[in-house]
């Protein structure tokens, strides 16, 4: 492998927090002490993580619903993370927002619309900042296979290329936008990399349940970027193994498909392989890790259980500021 042992270590570290991480969640859900929705994203951790394994200091990330762990992995504590899931005032907007509200300004984290596709520009407003700097930064942009279809989505394209900005539009294409196949909602295979061309962008289609497959697909759209030479376009394709949200019991779909992705295309399972063939890692590493994190993640949410809520004349604090 081609690959230094430090860096694959690190990149097995963030894609195993972010499974457990996305699994812990799904958990605290069952057991009643989420007071909103998740959309789990386990089973998709490998492209997040794989692209994100192209970041550096300065760069900004308007980060999905979807796999909203990957926060953890940009610097986000974990009590704020389980903080503003079980509505805290420890959490990253006091509890306010739950998931989907998870906006970490000094990791680069700006946060994400309720609304999905329709914070894009934000992302080319982060470029723009990076262009007045004169750095080598990127704004990375993640958005689903169906609000990629969205209005502004496109409108933040076209002004990223027109000012030649550096945005790296990240598509993860888990194959359905809520109950609906991309084969209905898109009349191209590869929902957002078949349109690059129309904005002049460059783009890459890649295996996003492959970590290091991700990887080396976005180094080189990240490079392209960062050279200056204007945005860029990243599709993942993956497949999301629970419903839209949790409840949902995905009877628009083949149960057996899901089963056999599961089975077959593990992002971390296939990983963990890897790694122990080459002799990098071993089944008791792997296992102590495991171990020493879910220890602390359960010693978080228990501070988080016992943490302070919004009280009534709180909730509309910040709201215009």
């Amino acid at each position: 492998m081609d690959y230094a042992k430090e860096f694959l270590e690190k990149i097995h570290e963030d894609l195993l927090k972010t499974r457990m991480l996305e699994e812990k969640l799904v958990e605290t859900y069952a057991e009643g002490k989420v007071p909103g929705h998740i959309h789990s994203g386990v089973g998709q951790e490998a492209s997040y993580v794989g692209v994100l394994a192209t970041r550096k200091p300065g760069d900004y990330f308007k980060i999905g619903h979807r796999v909203i762990a990957a926060t953890c992995i940009l610097g986000n504590p974990l009590d704020s993370f389980f903080g503003e899931c079980l509505a805290k005032k420890t959490g990253n907007a006091g509890g306010r927002g739950g998931v989907n509200h998870t906006g970490r300004l000094q990791d680069g984290v700006l946060g994400m619309s309720g609304t999905l596709g329709c914070d894009a520009g934000i992302s080319v407003g982060a470029a723009l900042t990076i262009e007045a700097n004169g750095t080598d930064n990127v704004s990375y942009f993640f958005v689903g296979d169906g609000a990629a279809n969205r209005g502004p989505v496109s409108e933040a394209m076209t002004l990223a290329a027109d000012w030649k900005l550096p945005v790296v539009f990240v598509c993860i294409n888990n194959g359905y936008g809520i109950s609906t196949p991309t084969t209905f909602s898109s009349p191209v295979p590869n929902v957002l990399a078949d349109r690059a061309v129309g904005y002049g962008m460059p783009s890459v289609v890649v295996d996003g349940t492959d970590v290091l497959a991700a990887y080396e697909a976005a180094k080189k759209m990240v490079e392209y970027t960062r050279a200056g030479n204007g945005p860029s376009v990243i599709e993942c394709k993956c497949y999301r193994w629970r419903g839209h949200f949790e409840g949902d019991q995905c009877p628009y779909r083949d149960g057996t498909v899901t089963e056999q992705e599961i089975a077959e295309r593990d992002c971390l399972k296939n990983f963990e392989q890897v790694l122990a063939d080459s002799g990098v890692m071993t089944a008791e590493q792997f296992a102590k890790m495991r171990a020493d994190f879910d220890q602390e993640m359960n010693e978080s949410i228990e501070r988080t259980l016992v943490a302070p809520e919004m009280t009534a004349d709180e909730i509309y604090d910040y709201l215009y500021v």
